[in-house]
């Protein structure tokens, strides 16, 4: 058996899949038995791929300047279950294929994101981000370009696509990948908004099956593929046409297929940069250049700068976001990293080098603020609902009524006069009397077990200064890039781990603040 597909077939040891609604049932141990059985003969080629569902989720960006957050939003693309593990065994597969191929071209250090974990080859977005941090301050003066792709896995020209897949197959591609390339390219899709009300017009719920082993239930849109089939026939269920340009984002042969995409620019663009002494680095759509000045003018690099942009486009068909393409300077005798106006060429102020969630202003390295932000306000959400849910059970096991509790409940209003703000407590208003009643229903079923998880998950991830789960918390990850960027004497200073302590102790005092507010709400009259 070809080495790619022993590593494909050990992807599928375990199930380890997520429990969302689809057009299939999650898989059982037995159906995933079959499925790498299928693999291990070939009789995949036979698999048959469904649409994917999409929806989107909605977070906020947060904007170190204004100091402000603006919501935004982004398309999630679910394959089926079947389909995410088949997506999981070429994934696996393809990385193998593509690291090989990489290692044989020197390019295999150049890819950063998404790449399979082998002995001696240690790469992640901290150790990338040490490198290049590193590498900018080795030279007395360095230039550093930085840039990304615009709509990266949106834009992938599928032929181009096609053809290097051949090129790091050695020429043909073997028997199921054709099959499994066109379910990626050409892909069919539907919304979960406008599925689920074409189920409803069509009068057809969801279906139940009972799981054997831990007699859970689970769900489905549709009983069987007869089922979807003849929706799909009658018309009752519309889906999209076939996608002509790009990839679904997410899938787990999503990425590796985008690092394939990218094999012949970043083997150009790595061994250019070597020939002056600089380094390459790729972390799917983000990408930096490290050059020595020695003798490289402005208006060498600027020039180097706008060859990339063009050859981007004439190869790739891919488009450099001009806005976020910036070009830095550094100076190791005053510690300064500048950035240079592209419009001005006398122009430059003081800048930071945000790469990969870190940034480096010459003196030190620290998280970036966007996601200390989600940090704090993740955690403000979650501590203030612990708060209120220990308050309520409390109350509820003092044996007070839920009128006794809702008529006590003072709900603070902020009003401005002349210019001041003001804090008064009002009455709840209907919503929150019915939001109120709800919950206050869910904690009398309440165990003291369920509380106490509630507490530790809070507390291990949000407000302990000990890392108790190192991949649950923000401190451990701050702990594990700490670490890192400290390896080897760096020439600049490390405050990660002091940026998440001053968080965390900020959480402790508002889970402090909290509790004493709600220490005599009895006495508390509307």
């Amino acid at each position: 058996m070809d080495e790619y597909k022993q590593v494909g077939l050990r992807a599928l040891d375990k199930i380890n899949g997520k429990n969302y609604l689809h057009f299939d049932f999650p898989l059982t141990d037995k159906e995933r038995r079959q499925l790498v059985a299928d693999f291990s003969n070939g009789d995949i080629v036979h698999h048959r791929y469904l649409p994917f569902i999409s929806f989107e989720i909605r977070f906020r960006i947060y904007h170190p300047k204004e100091k402000s957050a603006t919501p935004k939003s982004r398309k999630i693309t679910l394959p089926s279950h079947h389909d995410a593990l088949t997506y999981r065994y070429y994934g696996a597969a393809l990385n193998r294929v593509y690291s090989n191929y990489a290692n044989s071209h020197y390019i295999n250090e150049v890819a950063v994101a998404y790449r399979e974990r082998r002995s001696g080859l240690q790469l992640s977005n901290i150790t990338t981000a040490k490198e290049v941090f590193d590498y900018v301050t080795l030279f007395p003066n360095s230039w550093i370009i930085k840039g990304d792709f615009h709509h990266f896995f949106d834009t992938l020209n599928h032929q181009y696509l096609v053809d290097n897949m051949r090129k790091v197959f050695g020429g043909v591609l073997p028997r199921g990948w054709g099959r499994m390339l066109r379910s990626i390219t050409e892909y069919q899709s539907i919304s979960r908004k406008t599925l689920e009300r074409q189920l409803k017009d069509s009068h057809v719920k969801n279906a139940y099956r009972l799981n054997v082993p831990d007699g859970a239930k689970t769900r489905a849109y549709v009983s069987n593929l007869q089922q979807f089939g003849q929706l799909i026939k009658q018309k009752k269920v519309r889906l999209s046409g076939k996608n002509r340009v790009g990839i679904p984002q997410g899938t787990a042969v999503s990425a590796v297929l985008a690092n394939v995409y990218m094999i012949d620019f970043d083997e150009w663009l790595s061994k250019y940069c070597e020939t002056l002494g600089g380094l390459y680095r790729r972390y799917s759509d983000d990408f930096i250049i490290v050059l020595p000045k020695k003798h490289l003018s402005k208006g060498f690099v600027e020039i180097l700068e706008s060859e990339i942009i063009q050859r981007s486009q004439s190869t790739l068909d891919l488009d450099i976001e001009p806005t976020k393409t910036k070009l830095y300077s550094y100076n190791q005798d005053s510690h300064a990293v500048m950035l240079h106006d592209v419009q001005n060429a006398e122009k430059q102020k003081p800048g930071k080098i945000d790469y990969l969630g870190f940034i480096f202003d010459g003196v030190s390295v620290s998280m970036r603020p966007k996601s200390i932000y989600k940090f704090i306000y993740r955690g403000r959400r979650k501590i203030g609902k612990y708060i209120t849910l220990g308050r309520s059970y409390d109350q509820v096991r003092l044996g007070l009524s839920d009128s006794e509790i809702i008529l006590n409940k003072g709900v603070p209003k902020y009003i401005k006069h002349s210019g001041d703000t003001q804090r008064i407590y009002a009455a709840p208003n209907l919503h929150e009397v019915e939001k109120s009643l709800g919950r206050l229903q869910q904690i009398r079923k309440m165990r003291y077990e369920t509380l106490s998880a509630v507490h530790k998950g809070v507390t291990t991830r949000y407000l302990s200064t000990e890392v108790k789960k190192p991949r649950s918390s923000m401190l451990g990850y701050a702990l594990r890039a700490q670490k890192i960027f400290e390896t080897g004497q760096p020439k600049y200073r490390v405050v990660i781990r002091r940026q998440v302590m001053r968080q965390i102790k900020r959480n402790q005092l508002r889970l402090h603040r909290g509790r004493e507010s709600y220490k005599y709400w009895r006495y508390f009259n509307l």
